[in-house]
């Protein structure tokens, strides 16, 4: 394979321009993208206690006032390129890094989704490999596929408190999209309450992942994250061995796009940031011996058609949680699981864009160790966006929105990408906002 035909390889694996590997160059690219918004939540459950084999949150009764406030959806800037080492590879690389744009975080901190709030150094998709004709291989911290393919459809630009993530990716419960979680046990010692755990929605670290080339429009990605976390032999600490696998497989033909996603968290535990404390089952170590497991999968299918100027996508998702322990009472919660859908549409207009987005997670079953009665009603959620986009230039774009988050009398959805103002049992999320996003790239 001579230098231009790898550079084309490694440009299309990589999807940047064909200059900046040619020549063994570096790309410094960047988005920013903010806006100035205004929210509250409204309508929170009157305040009262759950009965007995009913998972969801206790009503408080409590909402959010409504405030203002500058947001910095995904700002970002970074840098990537490819060097031709010979035997038809090229090593690459990509370090990219979260941009406060609405503060003065100090450079180097390292927040939630990457991020709303905010910045730090190579802490979004950052990597190192290898590619080549087979397609490519790297090591590092990297939206999962099982994330990625949702961009595929979503109307507002994969970011903000309007974009997807409200519903998909999560199972509710206050939990949002993440960069990297390490499973944590809670401070009672008996589950792993950290909302982290749960999420379907990630940015993961210590992982590799392998991307094909696209064959005839038919392309595939696998990540494995690494049992970093696993327990050592004693009987004085709880015993898990936590990984994450996934892939996603895509088909794009012309106007048609369709894409699967499959991922499995094993001992991550994300039952224990659902159940409630009491009920929750326990991971205690016994003797040194494992004495609780959990696998939770998420499944979901994406699909898009174009048609002049119009363009419809839809989601379609499963999350499946369990949790088991030959300590379980028979009143804790064995397992949960969800079914949610989103529809999404984007109409050109002259040089602005119509964005419209539906969503809907239903209640869900639930599951107790001991088969009794077990309730997972009033845990749906629909969620509704409206915007528009005003194209200024390639590389600027004016937009506003309007986004309602409508939980049912114990769900707690919230807005996604790390920037909830928190969600009691019953909550309305509604948000509104005036935004501008710019992108600019440079190949050196």
């Amino acid at each position: 394979m001579n230098r231009r035909s790898l550079a084309l390889a490694v440009a299309s694996v990589f999807a940047v321009p064909l200059a900046a590997l040619a020549d063994g160059g570096v790309q410094i690219y960047s988005t920013l993208n903010v806006d100035f918004e205004g929210v509250q939540t409204t309508g929170a459950t009157v305040a009262g206690a759950l009965s007995p084999g009913q998972l969801g949150a206790t009503p408080t009764g409590v909402n959010s006032p409504s405030r203002s406030r500058v947001t910095s959806n995904s700002s970002n800037i970074g840098f990537r390129g490819a060097s031709d080492i010979g035997a038809g590879l090229s090593a690459i690389f990509q370090i990219e890094s979260a941009i406060g744009v609405d503060n003065q975080a100090t450079f180097g901190s390292n927040t939630a989704s990457g991020s709303a709030v905010g910045g730090g150094f190579a802490t979004r998709n950052t990597g190192v490999g290898l590619a080549g004709q087979f397609g490519r291989v790297f090591y590092g911290q990297w939206d999962t596929p099982y994330k990625a393919i949702s961009g595929a459809v979503d109307p507002l630009y994969f970011t903000g408190i309007a974009y997807t993530g409200a519903v998909i990716g999560t199972p509710g419960f206050g939990i949002g999209p993440v960069t990297n979680g390490n499973v944590t046990l809670s401070a009672d010692g008996k589950s792993y309450a950290n909302a982290t755990n749960a999420s379907f929605e990630r940015r993961q670290g210590n992982s590799v992942q392998y991307w094909s080339p696209t064959l005839d429009g038919l392309k595939a990605r696998i990540v494995y994250s690494a049992n970093e976390g696993r327990s050592n032999s004693s009987s004085a600490v709880t015993q898990v061995n936590p990984d994450i696998w996934g892939f996603s497989a895509e088909y794009e033909n012309g106007p048609a796009y369709v894409a699967l996603g499959y991922e499995r968290h094993d001992d991550y535990f994300g039952l224990g940031a659902i159940a409630p404390a009491a009920q929750a089952v326990p991971v205690a170590a016994l003797g040194g011996q494992p004495s609780a497991s959990s696998r939770d999968t998420g499944s979901k299918l994406v699909g898009r058609y174009t048609f002049g100027e119009t363009q419809l996508g839809v989601i379609y998702e499963r999350l499946k949680y369990d949790q088991t322990s030959r300590l379980a009472a028979d009143t804790d919660f064995k397992s949960y699981d969800r079914n949610a859908y989103a529809f999404t549409f984007v109409q050109k207009i002259g040089p602005g864009t119509l964005r419209a987005l539906y969503g809907r997670a239903q209640d869900g079953r639930c599951a107790l160790a001991g088969g009794g009665a077990c309730s997972a009603s009033g845990l749906g959620v629909r969620q509704i966006t409206l915007g528009y986009s005003y194209t200024l230039s390639g590389q600027t774009d004016l937009y506003g929105f309007y986004t309602r988050i409508v939980n049912d009398a114990r769900a707690t959805y919230q807005f996604a990408n790390a920037a909830g103002i928190g969600a009691t049992a019953g909550a309305d999320n509604i948000g509104a906002g005036l935004g501008v996003r710019y992108t600019f790239d440079k190949t050196f």
